[in-house]
């Protein structure tokens, strides 16, 4: 059985390197973009069962990356969670983006294993781990 793939955007190399890091040790497989086009091209060759996406990234913000996303058919129902470090257009952003959630940084690591597992069971060898 193939380890579920999560894709993680954010242009702070040392966040995404943390997510990544806590990911993998969870099992799950994890796929990394510093921008919105790089995001883009992995998610269409890799097609993960999860998007963790930054709100501002440098090339175009997340809401953008979300929205090319959700014009491809495969994508519509892909769980793309962004998260950002100002609260106000959280859900403005959700309603108008088809955004699956939102999170607000920093972000706690139980906070975000809660949210992962809600939209990708556990790999079934990290189950016999834990």
């Amino acid at each position: 059985m193939a380890t579920p793939k999560i894709l993680v955007v954010d242009d702070y190399e040392n966040l995404r390197k943390l997510l990544a890091t806590f990911l993998a040790r969870l099992g799950y497989t994890v796929l990394q973009a510093a921008d919105g086009r790089t995001a883009i091209q992995i998610a269409i060759a890799e097609v993960p069962k999860l998007i963790l996406l930054n709100l501002l990234l440098p090339d175009m913000n997340g809401v953008e990356v979300a929205r090319q996303l959700r014009g491809i058919s495969h994508f519509k129902h892909i769980p793309i969670v962004v998260w950002t470090g100002n609260p106000i257009p959280r859900a403005q952003a959700l309603l108008r983006n088809s955004l699956t959630d939102c999170l607000l940084k920093p972000v706690a690591p139980r906070i975000l294993r809660a949210l992962v597992e809600r939209f990708v069971p556990k790999p079934q060898h990290a189950i016999n781990a834990a």
